[in-house]
């Protein structure tokens, strides 16, 4: 499978670039990572399981996460790992089109709050909330067909 280059002045580059992906999709994760006292960076490096340092350089393009960190990075910020493993350099573009591989999306199961994140809500109290909300239409709807089975309509 082909890879990416990997000397120093790439490895650079390719930090930075990790950067500039990667902090907006940490902010729309509901991760406020800008301001001195937000918390968001200790929130993500505890979500993740990487230190908090390495958190501060991996957001400020200095260097990139180590790959056994990158799927958890992917669940927590609801992005394809696929994506993650080509934006970091690990794989090429190229392989990823040609691997044949099945794509993660379509092995998983959507949750709501997998739907939450990809319909642009990102608060972790409106998340909360529109889990809540497909909890209780799901639940319903499985009443209404459970009524349906017994005969008594919906």
């Amino acid at each position: 499978m082909p890879t990416t280059d990997t000397g120093p002045g790439v490895q650079a580059s390719r930090a930075q670039t990790f950067a500039q992906y990667i902090r907006p999709a940490v902010v729309a994760a509901g991760y406020d990572i800008d301001s001195p006292r937000g918390g968001g960076k200790k929130e993500l490096a505890e979500a993740v399981g990487m230190s908090q340092s390495s958190i501060g350089r991996m957001l400020s393009g200095q260097t990139l996460p180590d790959p056994v960190h990158l799927e958890r990075l992917a669940e927590v910020l609801s992005i394809p790992l696929m994506e993650l493993l080509v934006r970091s350099g690990i794989v090429s573009r190229g392989a990823v089109s040609t691997s044949g591989a099945p794509s993660p999306e379509r092995d998983t199961p959507l949750t709501a709050e997998t739907a939450a994140r990809l319909l642009g809500i990102r608060s972790p109290d409106r998340v909360q909330m529109f889990t809540a909300m497909t909890k209780t239409l799901a639940d319903q709807e499985d009443a209404d067909a459970e009524r349906v089975r017994a005969g008594r309509g919906a």
